[in-house]
């Protein structure tokens, strides 16, 4: 997910200047900020995810588990 919470309820884009950890604006759960690198360009792209891979129910998520 790209956009996330803070504590305070403000949205934050995941970016590199982002914070560590975030809130997720559907279910609440910690997220934490992850990169990886493209394949077409080799730039990093930044991305919000769920905590030790919880909240596998969220609706925000990209694939939600079942």
């Amino acid at each position: 997910m790209k956009v996330a919470c803070t504590t305070n309820g403000e949205q934050v884009i995941a970016n590199p200047t982002a914070p560590l950890q975030a809130v997720c604006p559907v279910c609440g759960g910690t997220l934490n900020l992850r990169s990886r690198q493209t394949m077409n360009n080799g730039q990093k792209t930044y991305y919000w995810r769920h905590r030790g891979n919880r909240d596998t129910h969220c609706s925000a998520r990209n694939r939600p588990l079942n």
